[in-house]
């Protein structure tokens, strides 16, 4: 009965040989051949459909690579024949067939699994000269593996730059590995135009009939410049003034009280990303004859508007006062009885006639 259920599991979980390949979707894979790479003979590469083999690559060519896409055959310095598939998907999942012409060649079954926790391409970016850590998430099971760290560039070259396991400093490069959060981290210092390739992190099987790599991510680095470094100094002057008081003393003088002025000048120079704040006056003048000069001017521009400003207000009232004087008695003559001194002296001129009559 045991035996029996031990097989039916072995049946469910399907065959597993020394040529499985196992990937991530999104990761990518290298595949590393017994083959020599002779430059006389064709290279190929061919996915297995039921009795058939449709070629991906097929090519008679003298250089160490040719590409087609997302898959590439080249040769590394060994001269062995080794695969490169990037961005890989669940489609890409199968068996394939690679080597040299009719002769040599390799048979691996490649199984791509997909999670939504790692293997999704990253695109970062950076400024030059800029401190970066690049993080990314690897499966559980290679939770014991030494993790490599590889490079491609535009032009397909793979360079080699950092493992756990000896060489976890490299120059500007450092690498680390949170086994209990299961994140591997790369620093990179100073970066430079020169690290603008595509990363890939993953780890290295090295026993069966088939070694290779298997990267559980892939990071695109895009380097900028900054937008400005020449230094661009700006000028703030802020001058605070307190309220002032006019006093009138009963004599009828106006004094001007309360004034107080705080001038300060600030200078800030950027360049790049650092900040420089001066705070001072200009160089060669002493802060104290500006601060006077200033209040003076001050001073002399509020007597000169509280004068003419009470100047106007007597002038005003004098106006107004000779108004009404000159309206007061206007009205008084108006108001007065008028009697006619004309009759009255004809009448006494007709009684005196009368009389000498």
């Amino acid at each position: 009965m045991r035996i029996l259920l031990i097989f039916t599991i072995y049946s469910m979980s399907g065959p597993v040989t020394c040529s499985d390949v196992i990937s991530y979707s999104g990761g990518s894979v290298i595949i590393f051949s017994n083959i020599k790479w002779y430059t006389h003979d064709s290279k190929f590469i061919c996915k297995v459909k039921e009795n058939d083999c449709s070629d991906i690559i097929r090519a008679d060519t003298k250089r160490s690579k040719v590409q087609d896409g997302r898959f590439l055959l080249y040769s590394n310095s060994n001269k062995q024949l080794l695969v490169l598939i990037r961005k890989l998907k669940p489609q890409d999942a199968g068996t394939y067939r690679f080597g040299l012409g009719n002769q040599d060649n390799s048979t691996v079954n490649l199984k791509v699994y997909n999670s939504a926790s790692f293997g999704v391409p990253k695109i970062i970016n950076a400024y030059l000269g800029q401190n970066i850590t690049i993080t990314c998430k690897y499966p559980v099971q290679y939770e014991r593996n030494y993790k490599y760290l590889d490079s491609v560039d535009f032009d397909s070259k793979i360079n080699a730059i950092l493992y756990t396991e000896t060489k976890s400093q490299n120059g500007r490069f450092s690498i680390s590995d949170n086994k209990s959060a299961k994140v591997l981290s790369v620093n990179i210092s100073n970066v430079t135009e020169t690290d603008e390739v595509f990363y890939l992190p993953g780890v290295w099987f090295g026993e069966g009939a088939i070694r290779y790599y298997s990267y559980f991510a892939e990071i695109q680095l895009n380097i900028k410049e900054r937008m400005s470094t020449t230094p661009q100094p700006t000028t703030q002057v802020t001058t605070t003034m307190t309220s002032a008081a006019l006093t009138e003393t009963p004599t009828g003088a106006v004094y001007f009280m309360g004034l107080s002025t705080t001038i300060q000048t600030t200078t800030t120079t950027t360049t790049g990303s650092t900040n420089m704040t001066r705070s001072s006056s200009q160089k060669g003048i002493p802060s104290t004859v500006c601060f006077s000069s200033f209040t003076l001017i001050i001073v002399c521009v509020f007597a000169a508007l509280l004068l003419i400003g009470g100047f106007s207000c007597m002038i005003y009232k004098l106006r107004c006062k000779r108004t009404q004087e000159y309206t007061f008695s206007f009205k008084s003559k108006a108001n007065k009885p008028v009697t006619s001194n004309f009759n009255t002296g004809s009448e006494n001129v007709y009684e005196n006639s009368v009389n000498s009559l």
